[in-house]
């Protein structure tokens, strides 16, 4: 196998900027003494010429990784994750639960005001209203025009009475 010194270089050096300079998963009293970071340094540089040093390095990300993901199963984030997530789950499944409900009731009393037949009676008493406000206005306005009718005849009157007192 062909090592290009170049690319491994390159590849390690990305992966070791993708650990970060101070991952949460890592312990930070060896991150901060330049324990892990070091040591990736250091075989980094010696697998760009040494295809054993490669290898090794492989094994001790391999190791590194195993280690942060088994701290990661014990950890308390991860705890505080999954009580998150079990938490969320519970509140979908009773958002998910009330919905149902809600629609089961929306559609029950949309059949129930179908049977009920209470549209047709809104509309029925919506009809008589109008027509009762129709014939109301229809018995003020012949009332009205009686009065006025009225009103003139005593105009007439009166002017008559004024003529003939005048004669």
């Amino acid at each position: 196998m062909k090592i290009h010194p170049r690319r491994l270089h390159a590849t390690m050096s990305f992966l070791l900027l993708s650990l970060g300079s101070s991952p949460v998963w890592a312990d930070s009293s060896e991150w901060e003494r330049g324990g892990a970071g070091k040591r990736f340094a250091e075989m980094a540089e010696k697998a760009s010429t040494d295809p054993r040093a490669l290898a090794e390095l492989y094994r001790m990300r391999e190791r590194y990784v195993d280690r942060a993901a088994r701290e990661w199963r014990d950890g308390a984030e991860r705890k505080k994750l999954q009580e998150a997530s079990s938490l969320l789950q519970r509140n979908i499944e009773r958002i998910s639960s009330s919905l149902r409900m809600a629609t089961e009731a929306a559609d029950a009393m949309s059949t129930r005001i179908r049977q009920s037949e209470l549209l047709e009676k809104a509309a029925h008493l919506e009809t008589t209203a109008k027509e009762a406000g129709a014939r109301l206005a229809a018995r003020w306005e012949r009332e009205r025009a009686a009065r006025e009718r009225e009103r003139e005849q005593r105009e007439r009157d009166a002017g008559e009475r004024a003529r003939e007192q005048r004669r």
